[in-house]
């Protein structure tokens, strides 16, 4: 079985899963997709909307809640629906994906979708300015150069951000390993979606918790919004990870 498959619930698996060493950490990124999404709102046509949102603390999802319903006080059930729709929209998503993910009819669907834009206008035109990109050379760049040659217009935003998470992610596990080997006993033992798993040293869990989230972050990114990383740590197995 692949470890990028394990079920959240399956602890059973994740149990027989030990450290060599002292303690399991695990690095993981926060709402990657949502702060790619701010950076290419912001670098690419000036819309510092989202950007500052994160910068400032506030929850997207929660402001996104607020422009579909019209209101301030949102309950979580309409939180979540604001974060569907965030994540939609990265996703390439329309009116059918809206009408699926959330059980609603098309009406509904059209409305939220609508809403969402009002509430986020800078989405429809950085989808445009991308199009515009690939009818004029053919492809898009990512955060590392990479070219992407994208068919479907619709769904460039998406290779856009996940290309970008993916190559972000490529270049910290380079980083965070050579960090290691010149500098600690602690190594990297596994890599699941966006998040790096170390076998540590007691002694070096402190220092690592301050030097690898430094390492996972990208200073092009964050000229305009934050990276942050999520950290837990298990002395005993994967599946009894807690907070640091």
């Amino acid at each position: 079985m692949s470890v990028q498959n394990i079920p959240r619930s399956q602890k059973d698996v994740k149990r027989a899963f030990e450290p060599k060493f002292d303690a399991f950490l695990f690095f993981d990124y926060k709402a990657i997709e949502v702060r790619l999404l701010a950076y290419y709102l912001a670098r690419g046509i000036g819309d510092h909307s989202l950007a500052s949102e994160i910068n400032n603390g506030s929850d997207p999802h929660l402001v996104t809640a607020q422009g579909l319903y019209s209101q301030e006080l949102v309950t979580d059930e309409q939180r979540q629906v604001g974060k569907t729709l965030n994540f939609s929209i990265i996703y390439g998503g329309g009116t059918p994906t809206i009408m699926r993910q959330l059980g609603v009819d098309f009406k509904e669907a059209k409305r939220l979708l609508k809403a969402y834009h009002d509430t986020r206008p800078g989405i429809a035109q950085l989808n445009n300015q991308i199009s515009e990109t690939l009818n004029s050379r053919g492809y898009i760049s990512n955060l590392y150069g990479r070219r992407l040659h994208v068919e479907e217009h619709h769904k460039a935003l998406n290779a856009l951000i996940q290309g970008s998470a993916a190559d972000l992610m490529r270049d910290a596990v380079v980083r965070v390993s050579k960090h290691l080997d010149t500098h600690y006993a602690s190594h990297i033992v596994n890599i699941v979606h966006d998040e790096i798993i170390i076998d540590a040293t007691i002694s070096e869990v402190h220092q690592l918790t301050t030097a690898v989230p430094e390492l996972m972050g990208n200073k092009t990114v964050e000229q305009f919004v934050s990276i942050e990383t999520d950290c837990e740590w298990s002395t005993t197995n994967w599946a009894e990870k807690e907070e640091y």
